[in-house]
C-alpha cells in the first residue's frame, strides 16, 4: 500500500482548513443537499466532502458511508490533493498503490474512486470524491461535471465564513454603539474677555471633586488642573480657532486627577458670540472623560486594521447605506471594485455615481420594491440581480441584507452583503444543460402534510416521462400519479411513504401508461430530507428502463438456458472425463473446471489453482515441452501438447492439453482457453503399437528386400519367356513391394524419431540451394499430375541451422503432398522469408484442402483424411507425421492453415544463421 505524500506547503494548507471552522463540527444541509445530488447524477454508492487534516481525513458530508473519519496514511483523498485536476482510479483491486488498502480489502471495498480537490485559498483542502464497489471510469463530460460540483461546494464554504464574518461584524458594531450610549459627557462655558467660566457637575466628577470644592470657579480651575505639557498646544488650537483657522477647538489633554493621577479629556468648544471689535466672547464646549479609550486606542486601532483587512479579504461586498431612491452608500467595501469596476470610494455618499445607477435596468424597480417590503414586515431579504460593469459586461450578484432600526421603529439604514455569483449562475447553467442530456429526469419532489405535493425542481426529461409541462408539475404532482399503472399505483405511494417515514433512500421501480396506452417502465431513486416546514423532500433521479426490462425478460430465458448447457457441459465433461481451464500468460492466474481436480488428484476443498502448482506436477523431462507449446501458442494462437504428470500419490499419467488464445486485440490478458484429457491409456496402446510396429517393420524387411530383388530380376530377364498376364501380375507384385517397401521404411523412420535415435547434422544450408534442389527432383512427379512448381520468393542470403538429408525429406514430402492434392493444371508456390531469428519456408496449393473436422488429426501417424481402401492419392499416413517429428528435433515448428476446395498452405520454420562464406551459388551463364 503506497502512503499518500505530503504537500510541500503542508502548515499553510493545515492553517487554512484550520479557518475554515469546518473540523469536527456537525452535517449541514447546505453540504448534504450537494453531495446527495452528485449521489444521484453519477449513480454511486457513496460521495463524500472530504477534509484532509494532519493526521486523519474527516468527512464533512457523506453519503452511503457511516463512519465520519479515517486515518489520511490510507485515504484515497490524500492522494487526490495533491494535483489540482480529478485523481482517477479505475479498480483499486488491479492498483498497485491500494490493491492491499483496508479500504480496499475490507468495507467499504473500494474498487472505484474518483476525487476532485476543493481549494481555498490557492491551497487543497480536501475533495468531492465519488466512491463505488465496481470497476468504471469517468467521461470527460463527467469529470467536468465532478469538478463544477467542487467548485459549488468551494463557494459554499467561501458563503459560511462570509456569514460567520458579517455575524462578526454586528456583533463588533453593537459593541461600540454601547460605548459611545454610555459615555457621560462634561460641558463648560468660558467668556474669554472676562475669564468667567461654568462647569457642570460631570466636569468635576471626572476630576474626583464636585463643584462646590472646587469653588470659586474660573478659568484658572481649568489651568490649575491642566497637565503643564499640554497647556501650550490647548492655546494653539484655541488661537486657530480664534483666527478662524477651524472651526471647532478640539484638544486632547490632561487633567489632575483628585487621586494625584493624570485622566484624559476631549475637550471640544466653540466661540458662539463675538465681541464689536471682532474678539471672541463667549464659547461653550464639552469635555469627556477619555482615559480608558485612551488606553484602548491602540487596542481599537488594531481592532479596526483587523477588520478592515477581514472586510477586504471577503470575496464579496459589505455595506451600509442610506433609505433612499439612490441607496446612498454610508460604507461599502473595496471588493466592489471587480463587480463595477469602480471603487468604492465613487459610492461613498454618492461622491461620483450612486450605486443604484450600476444595477440593470430592468432590475431596479422590483428591487426596489421587494427590499421597501422587506423593511416594511422587518424582514431580512436574499435577492439575485444584475450588475452593469464599467466594461459593460453583466454581472449576477446576490445580495443579502437587513434594516436596522431605532426606538421608535423608524429605519435608520440598511446593512447588507452582496456576493458575486456569476460563476454560480454559469454552473447552474451548465448543471441545467448537463441535465437536459442525461437519458433520465433529475428532480425534486415535495410532499407536505396536507397531503399536497409538487416537483419544485424538474429538468426537461421529466415532461418527456410524464407527458406533463415542467410548470404543472412545479404547483401540483398529482397529475402525474394519474398517469402510474393501476397495479403499480399502491406500492409506490407505500414506497414513498415508507421513505417519509424512515428518511431512507427510495427506489422502485412502475410503470406509467402513455397517451397512447403504450406502456413504458421507469426507474425512480431519490435520498429524502426533512424540511423545517414539515414537508419531506426528495432529491432525485428517474429513467426509462423500458429496453432495459426487455433485455432483462431475454437475459432471465438466456440465463435458463445457460445454466442447462452448463449443467450439459459438466455431464459430458464427467462422462468424457475432460476438464476445462482457462490461464493468463499476464498475470498468471489460473481457473479449472472440477474435473480437472480428479484428473490431477487434488482435493477441491484444499486446492487452489495456480500456475505454479500445475507446473510443479508436470514431469520434469516434459517441462520444456509445455513451455515451449505455450511459448508458440503467443505465436500461432494454439496450444497443443501431450506429456506426462506425477500425482500426489507418485502415479504418473499421460494429459493432452489443447487451448486457443483468444485474440490479443480483445485479449489484453493473454487469456488461453482450453481443455486437458486424460490420454494415459491411449499412450499405452501408442506405445504398444509402436513396439510392435518396430518388430514387424524389421521381421519384413530382410525378406521383403529378397522378394523385390527377385521381382525386379524376373521383370528384367524373363519377359519375352512369360505370358502378357503374367507380366501384368509381376508388375502388380513389384509395385506393391515398393509401396511395402516405402511403409517399412516410414515405420523405421517414425520409430526411430520417437526413440530419438535418428542422428543429424546439424550444418548451415543455403536456402535458395535446397528448395531448388528439391523442385528439381519433383518436376517429373509434378509432370505426371499436370502441376507447375514454382519459387516466387527466396532472398539469396538466407541460411538455416539443419541436416541437408532430412530437409530434402521434408521438402520432398511437403511439396509431393502439395502436387498429389492439387487440381490439374494448378500450380505449387514455394517461399521463404526471414522472421527475425527464424527462416519461414511454405508450400502453397490450391488444390483441394482440408476438412476442418480432420485439421487437429492432420500430423497424426496414419492419419489420412480419406481412409477408404480406393485411395486415389495413395500413401502410408505417416509422412507429415515423420516431417513434424524431423522439423522440432531440428529445433523448428511446423503448422498449417486451409481452406477446404480452395487450397492449403504448409509452413515451417527454422533457425536462421549468416551465410558462412565457403557458401555460394553457381549461377549459370545463359550465353554458354
Amino acid at each position: 500500500m503506497q502512503k499518500p505524500e505530503i504537500p510541500l506547503s503542508e502548515e499553510r494548507r493545515l492553517q487554512i482548513l484550520q479557518q475554515t471552522q469546518l473540523l469536527d463540527t456537525d452535517p449541514e444541509a447546505r453540504f448534504d443537499r450537494i453531495t446527495r445530488l452528485v449521489q444521484q447524477c453519477f449513480n454511486v454508492k457513496i460521495v463524500l466532502i472530504s477534509l484532509v487534516d494532519r493526521e486523519r481525513q474527516f468527512l464533512k458530508s457523506r453519503q452511503g458511508l457511516d463512519v465520519c473519519e479515517t486515518h489520511r496514511d490510507i485515504s484515497f483523498c490524500g492522494h487526490a490533493i495533491l494535483a489540482d485536476d480529478v485523481f482517477e482510479v479505475y479498480d483499486a483491486q488491479q492498483d498497485a498503490r491500494f490493491d492491499d488498502n483496508p479500504l480496499v480489502t475490507t468495507s467499504p471495498f473500494i474498487r472505484f474512486y474518483a476525487g476532485a480537490p476543493l481549494t481555498l485559498a490557492n491551497e487543497r483542502i480536501g475533495t468531492l470524491c465519488l466512491i463505488d464497489e465496481v470497476p468504471r471510469r469517468l467521461s470527460k463530460r463527467e469529470r467536468q461535471s465532478l469538478k463544477q460540483f467542487a467548485e459549488l461546494i468551494e463557494q459554499e464554504i467561501n458563503d459560511r465564513l462570509q456569514e460567520h464574518a458579517h455575524e462578526q461584524l454586528a456583533a463588533r458594531e453593537l459593541m461600540y454603539r454601547s460605548v459611545l450610549e454610555g459615555t457621560r459627557i462634561g460641558t463648560w462655558q468660558w467668556n474669554v474677555q472676562t475669564g468667567e467660566t461654568t462647569f457642570n457637575e460631570r466636569w468635576a466628577e471626572m476630576a474626583g471633586y464636585t463643584l462646590a470644592e472646587l469653588a470659586p470657579i474660573s478659568i484658572s480651575t481649568w489651568f490649575d488642573l491642566a497637565h503643564p505639557g499640554d497647556v501650550e498646544q490647548s492655546n494653539r488650537l484655541l488661537e486657530q480657532h480664534f483666527r478662524g483657522e477651524s472651526a471647532f477647538y478640539d484638544c486632547k489633554c490632561r487633567i489632575r486627577h483628585r487621586t494625584g493621577d493624570w485622566i484624559w479629556v476631549h475637550d471640544r468648544g466653540r466661540v458662539i458670540s463675538w465681541t464689536d471689535d471682532g474678539k471672541p466672547l463667549m464659547m461653550y464646549g464639552t469635555h469627556a472623560d477619555i482615559t480608558a479609550q485612551k488606553q484602548a486606542e491602540l487596542e481599537i486601532k488594531a481592532s479596526r486594521d483587523q477588520f478592515q483587512a477581514l472586510v477586504s479579504n471577503i470575496p464579496g461586498i459589505t455595506y451600509r447605506c442610506m433609505v433612499d431612491k439612490n441607496w446612498t452608500m454610508l460604507f461599502m467595501s473595496g471588493n466592489i471594485d471587480p463587480v463595477s469596476g469602480y471603487p468604492a470610494s465613487d459610492f461613498i455618499n454618492n461622491k461620483v455615481r450612486t450605486y443604484a445607477s450600476v444595477i440593470h435596468p430592468e432590475d431596479r424597480a422590483w428591487l426596489e420594491k421587494a427590499v421597501d417590503q422587506a423593511v416594511a414586515e422587518q424582514q431580512s431579504w436574499q435577492l439575485q440581480y444584475r450588475v452593469i460593469h464599467k466594461n459593460g459586461e453583466i454581472h449576477w450578484v446576490e445580495e443579502r441584507g437587513k434594516a436596522d432600526y431605532a426606538e421608535d421603529g423608524k429605519v435608520r439604514f440598511l446593512d447588507g452583503f452582496i456576493l458575486d455569483i456569476s460563476e454560480e449562475k454559469l454552473a447552474k447553467h451548465k448543471l441545467s444543460a448537463l441535465a437536459s442530456q442525461l437519458p433520465g429526469a433529475v428532480y425534486q419532489y415535495q410532499q407536505w402534510p396536507d397531503g399536497r405535493v409538487a416537483f419544485p425542481y424538474a429538468s426537461n426529461a421529466m415532461e418527456r416521462v410524464y407527458g406533463i409541462s415542467l410548470e404543472q408539475l412545479k404547483k401540483d404532482a398529482s397529475m402525474a400519479f394519474a398517469k402510474i399503472h393501476p397495479e403499480d399505483l399502491t406500492g409506490l405511494v407505500e414506497s414513498i411513504e415508507q421513505s417519509r417515514l424512515t428518511l431512507a433512500e427510495w427506489y422502485h421501480e412502475y410503470r406509467v401508461i402513455n397517451e397512447d396506452k403504450s406502456i413504458i417502465w421507469l426507474s425512480g431513486s431519490s435520498q429524502p430530507e426533512a424540511m423545517p416546514d414539515g414537508s419531506t423532500l426528495w432529491h432525485g433521479y428517474i429513467q426509462d428502463i423500458t429496453t432495459i426490462k426487455q433485455y432483462y425478460l431475454q437475459l432471465e430465458q438466456v440465463n435458463r438456458e445457460l445454466k442447462m448447457a452448463q449443467q450439459r457441459l459438466d455431464s459430458a465433461s464427467k462422462n468424457a472425463a475432460i476438464g476445462f481451464w482457462q490461464a493468463s500468460l499476464v498475470t498468471g492466474e489460473l481457473w479449472w473446471s472440477p474435473m480437472i481436480y480428479q484428473l490431477f488428484g487434488f482435493d477441491e476443498q484444499d486446492i487452489k489453482p495456480s500456475i505454479a502448482l500445475f507446473k510443479s506436477i508436470v514431469h520434469p523431462d516434459d517441462r520444456q515441452l509445455v513451455e515451449q507449446s505455450e511459448l508458440m501458442a503467443q505465436e500461432t494462437g494454439v496450444h497443443d501438447v501431450i506429456h506426462r504428470i506425477i500425482r500426489p500419490d507418485g502415479t504418473i499419467c499421460w494429459v493432452h492439453g489443447v487451448a486457443k488464445l483468444l485474440p490479443l486485440t480483445e485479449n489484453p490478458e493473454k487469456l488461453l482457453v482450453g481443455s486437458v484429457q486424460d490420454v494415459t491409456e491411449r499412450m499405452i496402446l501408442q506405445q504398444l503399437k509402436d513396439e510392435f510396429i518396430a518388430t514387424v517393420s524389421h521381421e519384413l524387411r530382410t525378406p521383403l528386400t529378397a522378394i523385390k530383388g527377385a521381382l525386379s530380376l524376373l521383370n528384367a530377364g524373363a519377359r519375352d519367356q512369360i505370358s502378357d498376364k503374367m507380366q501384368k501380375m509381376l508388375q502388380i507384385a513389384s509395385s506393391n513391394t515398393g509401396r511395402l517397401s516405402n511403409l517399412i521404411n516410414d515405420l523405421l523412420d517414425i520409430e526411430k524419431l520417437t526413440a530419438g535415435k535418428v542422428q543429424l547434422n546439424i550444418q548451415p544450408l543455403h536456402v535458395a540451394t535446397e528448395l531448388q534442389q528439391a523442385l528439381e527432383n519433383l518436376l517429373l512427379y509434378a509432370e505426371q499430375y499436370k502441376i507447375t512448381l514454382n519459387i516466387e520468393q527466396c532472398d539469396d542470403r538466407l541460411c538455416v541451422l539443419a541436416d541437408a538429408m532430412r530437409l530434402q525429406q521434408v521438402l520432398t514430402n511437403l511439396i509431393s503432398n502439395a502436387v498429389k492434392f492439387s487440381y490439374p493444371e494448378g500450380t505449387v508456390a514455394i517461399n521463404a522469408e526471414h522472421l527475425g531469428d527464424k527462416v519461414q519456408i511454405s508450400i502453397t496449393d490450391n488444390g483441394i484442402g482440408i476438412d476442418p473436422e480432420f485439421t487437429h488429426r492432420v500430423f497424426e501417424r496414419f492419419a489420412q483424411a480419406d481412409g477408404s481402401n480406393n485411395r486415389q492419392t495413395g500413401g502410408t499416413g505417416l509422412g507429415l507425421a515423420i516431417c513434424k517429428e524431423l522439423i522440432e528435433q531440428m529445433q523448428g515448428t511446423i503448422s498449417f492453415d486451409s481452406v477446404l476446395a480452395e487450397g492449403s498452405t504448409f509452413r515451417f520454420v527454422l533457425p536462421y544463421c549468416q551465410k558462412p562464406d565457403f557458401i555460394s551459388v553457381v549461377q549459370e551463364d545463359p550465353d554458354e
